[in-house]
C-alpha cells in the first residue's frame, strides 16, 4: 500500500478513535449523574470550610477536615482531567470557565501547603465551583462580564454627577458641617442618596438656607432615581441577551462536532477509494501477468 494510503488511514484511525474517546468521556461528564454529584461535592466542601473556619484552629475535627479536604480536592482534580478528555485540548483551553476551574483547583493546592497558615484561607475560593457547576449562575457571571462596559460608562457618569453636586454643595453650604470639603460632600451626597438621614440633612441646611431643599431634591432625583437606575438597565439587558448567548454556544460546540464527524468521514472515505484504485490495479496487473503466460 502506498505511503499516502497508509498515512491517510492512519489519520483516520486516530481520528475516529480520539472522538470515540471524548464522546465516551463526555457521556460522563455530562450524565445527570455525574454533575448531581460534583454539586453535591461542592456544596459539602463548603460546609466543611465554614465548620472548621467557625470552630477555628485547633478544634478535635480538624484531622478529619483536612482529610476530608484533601478527598475533595482529588475529586475536582479527577474532574479537571474528565473534561480536559472529554473536550480536548483545543476545546476545553477555548473556555474561560474551564480556566477558572483549573485556577481554582491550582490555588487549593498551594493552599494545602502547612508552611503559610495564612494560605489555608485560599482553601475558601472553592466555593466559586458552585458558580461554574450551575448553568444557570453561569449565565448571571457572563452576563455581568457582559454588562461590564454598560456598567463603567454608568459609573463614569455617576462620577460626574458626584464631583459636580459635591463641588456646588461646598461652594453653597461651605460652612455647614459635611459640606466644609469636596470629600465631605461627596459623602454626604452619597449618604443622601441612600436616604441616610435625609430629612435631617435638609432640615438643617433649609435653617440657614432657604434654597436648600432645591439642590437637595434635584440631587437626589437625579443620582438616585436617574443615573442609578441605569444600573438596573444595562444589567437586565444584559441577563436578557444570555440564553441567546448560550444558543449560539451551543449552536458551535454542534457544528464543530459535525465538522469532525464530516472530516473523518471524508478521511475514511478517502482511503476505501485508495484502497480500491489499488485493488483494480493490482487485479489488471494479474490479468495481465496471466494474458502474457503461455498456455500450461
Amino acid at each position: 500500500m502506498p505511503e499516502a494510503v497508509a498515512n491517510a488511514r492512519a489519520r483516520s484511525v486516530r481520528k475516529n478513535a480520539a472522538y470515540a474517546g471524548n464522546l465516551f468521556f463526555r457521556r460522563i461528564t455530562q450524565h445527570i449523574a455525574w454533575e448531581m454529584f460534583i454539586l453535591l461535592c461542592i456544596v459539602a466542601n463548603a460546609v466543611i470550610l465554614g465548620v472548621d473556619a467557625h470552630l477555628g484552629q485547633g478544634n478535635r475535627y480538624e484531622g478529619a477536615i483536612e482529610q476530608w479536604n484533601m478527598v475533595f480536592l482529588y475529586i475536582f482534580t479527577a474532574e479537571l482531567l474528565l473534561e480536559f478528555w472529554a473536550q480536548g485540548p483545543a476545546k476545553y483551553f477555548r473556555s474561560g470557565w474551564n480556566l477558572f476551574d483549573v485556577f481554582v483547583v491550582g490555588v487549593s493546592y498551594v493552599a494545602v501547603s502547612p508552611a503559610i497558615s495564612a494560605l489555608r484561607t485560599l482553601r475558601v475560593v472553592r466555593v466559586f465551583r458552585l458558580i461554574s457547576a450551575v448553568p444557570q449562575m453561569r449565565r448571571v457571571v457572563e452576563a455581568l462580564f457582559s454588562a461590564l462596559p454598560g456598567i463603567l460608562a454608568t459609573f463614569a457618569i455617576l462620577a460626574i454627577v458626584f464631583y459636580i453636586g459635591a463641588v456646588v454643595g461646598t461652594t453653597l453650604f461651605h460652612d455647614e458641617p459635611g459640606f466644609r470639603n469636596l470629600g465631605e460632600s461627596a459623602l454626604s451626597l452619597f449618604a443622601l442618596t441612600q436616604f441616610d438621614g435625609w430629612g435631617e440633612t435638609i432640615t438643617r441646611l433649609d435653617a440657614r438656607y432657604p434654597y436648600a431643599w432645591a439642590f437637595v431634591l434635584g440631587f437626589t432625583i437625579v443620582a438616585a432615581f436617574a443615573v442609578l437606575n441605569l444600573f438596573v438597565g444595562v444589567i437586565v439587558e444584559a441577563v436578557q441577551q444570555a440564553p441567546q448567548e448560550v444558543i449560539k454556544e451551543e449552536l458551535d460546540e454542534v457544528q464543530e462536532d459535525v465538522e469532525e464527524i464530516q472530516e473523518a468521514q471524508e478521511d475514511a472515505a478517502m482511503v476505501q477509494q485508495r484502497i480500491l484504485d489499488e485493488v483494480r490495479a493490482l487485479r489488471a496487473e494479474v490479468a495481465a501477468l496471466r494474458s502474457a503466460s503461455p498456455p500450461g
